[in-house]
């Protein structure tokens, strides 16, 4: 197998195709085609990549049938042990001594063992049933199901069409699911809009639908009309304080450095500009550091933009993923907003999105970080969008864009220009004063009734508490998910790539 420090050049060229067409014979098809669909590299320790593939099955299907579309993943690690491996038996392990590789076939993702109980549209209904969440439709129907996100080996995020209302199915590794039920609770208690917890089992939550829409796609239509950028901050000032002791969220800032070396590594071409980018961003929050000081005396969102708000008639109406909830800056949560606005607004300039939807976007990210600009330091600010824009430049490689090179540069003069409002802030001397921490909500602020639905009969409440900080190799960018445009649902069918083992799909 090839030699690289992580796995990437195992993964992503064409020795892969020789991994994959050893899981598929193990399990008795046939590999027709593959097509690398998604990376999600961490340079120097490990590399997951997801492929899409046409395999044939000749004991299942028969000789002369068509191939059929499957998705298959791969983790490839050197030096850096499988963590939280939950369900190997369906997945085949190959090493060569220097580095190992695993390969599954979706669902049967090693690391999350509730994929397989909710992914199909004959089987999610019992696992609801199972759970005290009521179908309407009876445990045997087939029900309509959406993968909204998949990514691999950290999370899934599935909709399922019930008969009254829809729900959300969130899979995680199995270690994490009692922490993230504690926290909706506390929130909601709280009074803060997120969504209710209806059901949860290690590894799975069910959430309830929240109102209205994302505001991401409110601000494609209406632009800043879609809420007020005073409201956003009060939604995160709705956070309560007793979460504070949370593990600490490092800002986005922090890991410059390691989303750097990402881009750097998919095109060397950039390096330079990303050093610099990198070290302006260091040398910029050293100088809001010596002025202001930078110690998180907020509690946050830890992943704050469009896709995690709803909005209702101009209202807030409720937030999305709290997993990341803990001790912060607010800085750090409005930039990391603004931050994926100007992006999506950078796509107007290459013909990406239409000319009216690019100058809705535009207006709301400048209005939005005026309004921003009033409440924490407009240099540390525009500093913390350029982190969170550099951790964007490392999607369009891992997600196989088309042209990801293009997208992938624009990205990055999109944090250039970032930093270079930052410097010119600092040069004219602009800034605010500094906000005291857990200002009251901004009074003229609007928001959506809450719904407190039922609470699940499966508790689970472990107490939050403190804990060291993350490296920055162990989160997330923003927006990691895979989008699912090529994880379709679908009758349980196909075999998976393994030696026998228990198969969750039968109960055998």
């Amino acid at each position: 197998m090839a030699q690289s420090l992580d796995g990437s050049e195992l993964l992503t060229g064409p020795e892969a195709g020789g991994l994959l067409r050893s899981a598929v014979d193990n399990a008795g098809g046939s590999l027709r085609s593959w097509e690398l669909d998604h990376v999600d590299h961490r340079p120097g320790r490990s590399t997951k990549a997801l492929y899409r593939t046409q395999v044939s099955w000749p004991d299942l299907d028969g000789p002369a049938a068509p191939p059929r579309e499957e998705l298959f993943g791969a983790s490839a690690h050197i030096g850096e042990p499988e963590k939280d491996l939950r369900s190997a038996e369906q997945s085949l392990l190959m090493t060569d001594g220097e580095i190992s590789v695993r390969v599954w076939r979706y669902p049967h993702d090693p690391w999350l063992p509730m994929l397989a109980r909710v992914c199909y549209p004959d089987v999610v209904a019992a696992t609801l049933e199972e759970l005290g969440v009521p179908t309407g439709i009876g445990p045997q129907a087939s029900v309509p199901l959406e993968v909204i996100s998949y990514r691999p080996g950290r999370r899934a995020v599935l909709r399922a069409q019930l008969a009254d209302r829809a729900v959300f199915l969130k899979v995680m590794q199995p270690h994490r699911s009692g922490e993230i039920v504690e926290r909706h609770r506390h929130l909601l208690s709280a009074g803060v809009p997120v969504p209710v917890v209806l059901a949860h089992h290690e590894g799975l939550v069910v959430l309830a639908e929240l109102p209205g829409r994302p505001l991401a796609r409110a601000v494609l239509e209406e632009g800043p009309d879609a809420c007020r950028g005073e409201d956003l901050v009060a939604l995160l000032d709705r956070l309560p304080a007793s979460l504070y002791p949370a593990p600490l969220r490092a800002p986005w800032t922090d890991s410059a450095a390691f989303y750097a070396g990402i881009v750097g590594a998919s095109m060397p071409a950039l390096a330079p500009r990303l050093d610099a980018l990198v070290a302006g961003i260091r040398t910029g929050l050293a100088e809001v550091d010596q002025r202001i000081g930078l110690h998180p005396h907020d509690v946050v969102h830890g992943d704050f933009y469009e896709a995690q708000v709803f909005v209702d008639d101009g209202r807030v109406a409720g937030l999305l993923d709290i997993d990341t909830v803990g001790p912060g800056r607010r800085a750090d949560d409005l930039a990391c907003l603004v931050a994926h606005l100007s992006v999506l607004a950078d796509y107007g300039t290459t013909g990406r999105i239409p000319p009216e939807i690019h100058r809705r976007v535009d207006e709301a990210t400048t209005q939005w970080t005026s309004v921003f600009a009033t409440r924490v330091d407009p240099q540390e600010l525009a500093l913390r969008a350029a982190g969170v824009v550099l951790s964007l430049a490392t999607g369009p490689h891992r997600q196989q864009e088309p042209a990801w090179e293009r997208a992938t540069e624009a990205i990055v003069r999109v944090a250039e220009a970032w930093m270079e409002r930052a410097r010119s802030i600092a040069v004219s001397g602009g800034r605010v004063r500094r906000i005291p921490p857990r200002p009251a909500p901004h009074p003229d602020a609007t928001f959506a009734p809450i719904s407190h639905g039922p609470s699940s009969r499966i508790a689970a409440r472990p107490p939050v508490h403190a804990a060291a900080p993350e490296s920055p190799g162990d989160r997330d960018a923003p927006t990691q998910e895979r989008p699912a445009r090529s994880v379709r649902t679908q009758p349980r069918a196909t075999p998976a790539p393994s030696a026998p083992g228990p198969d969750i799909r039968t109960g055998a």
